[in-house]
């Protein structure tokens, strides 16, 4: 085994042109650069270099050792910078998702199996913004309901998300087996304001719909609990066990969202594992 220190000044060597130059550069005498290149050549089992009486240079031999030399040092500068940066991403973990139901199943189960890492996590309602956030680095893993084609990234399945809506069971539309999203037209229908893609994807199907906007979600709650309006419930939350209240599906394509998670193939190794064991647990 070449230690990488004789590698080094093989390299400076050839770089440099003459050992004088080299031994500067190196801070250390010629005699013992020379000795450093006999060492080499005693190593290796071939000669390295043509030495002639005021001047020592590369044989045929000697610059395919230095091309090899060059690539494992770079490699090796590669190897250390990898790890390096696979340890700081062991103890942090930038997420981002397009909706907050993947969020519900999934902060309580990393929290549970990892339960160093630092995470923080982003609700993001732009696909676009998601796409560019990973790409720039700003997130290290994000939650899609569009796995993305681009080169760069790799996705791999979560799990599907249904919206139902939730009626008192004394409104009009609660003796419905399933409903529509027509059948929804020009209703009061209670709403968290960010509940990412979602929000626009009922706003385009229920144009007619008066959305009754509401920002904290446990306010949100109490009042859905208290009123006459509907609302829409996803199989990630517990449904209410309020006999007053009705669960009715949506038998809409849209209701459904099937999520995956994006990230970049350059750090599939870095969160694969964690992938699997969040995958393995909703099993």
């Amino acid at each position: 085994m070449i230690n990488p220190y004789l590698l080094e000044q093989l390299l400076t060597f050839y770089r440099t042109g003459t050992l004088s130059a080299a031994a500067e550069e190196l801070f250390i005498s010629q005699p013992a650069l020379s000795q450093s290149m006999q060492k080499l050549e005693e190593m290796v089992g071939v000669p390295l270099f043509i030495r002639q009486k005021n001047k020592t240079d590369f044989n045929e031999n000697g610059r395919l050792l230095a091309e090899y030399a060059q690539k494992i040092l770079a490699l090796q500068k590669e190897m250390v910078s990898a790890v390096r940066e696979q340890a700081n991403h062991q103890t942090s973990l930038h997420l981002a998702s397009i909706a907050p139901g993947p969020f519900y199943l999934l902060l309580p189960k990393l929290k549970e199996k990892f339960p160093k890492l630092e995470i923080t996590s982003e609700l993001v309602n732009s696909e676009e913004k998601l796409l560019a956030g990973l790409l720039a680095d700003q997130y290290d893993l994000v939650i899609t309901h569009q796995p993305n084609r681009n080169d760069q990234l790799t996705y791999q399945t979560y799990f599907s998300e249904t919206l139902s809506m939730r009626l008192p069971k004394s409104h009009p539309l609660a003796n419905r087996s399933q409903l529509t999203f027509a059948d929804l037209a020009g209703q009061n229908i209670l709403l968290l304001s960010d509940i990412g893609f979602w929000t626009e994807m009922v706003k385009s199907q229920i144009p007619s719909a008066n959305f009754l906007y509401m920002e904290n979600t446990a306010a949100f709650t109490d009042v859905a609990n208290m009123g006459t309006f509907p609302t829409f419930i996803s199989t990630v939350a517990a449904p209410p066990k309020d006999p007053s209240y009705k669960i009715i599906p949506l038998s809409e394509r849209l209701a459904t969202a099937q999520f995956y998670f994006l990230l970049k193939k350059a750090n599939l190794y870095k969160w694969q594992n964690l992938i699997e064991k969040v995958q393995t647990s909703l099993k």
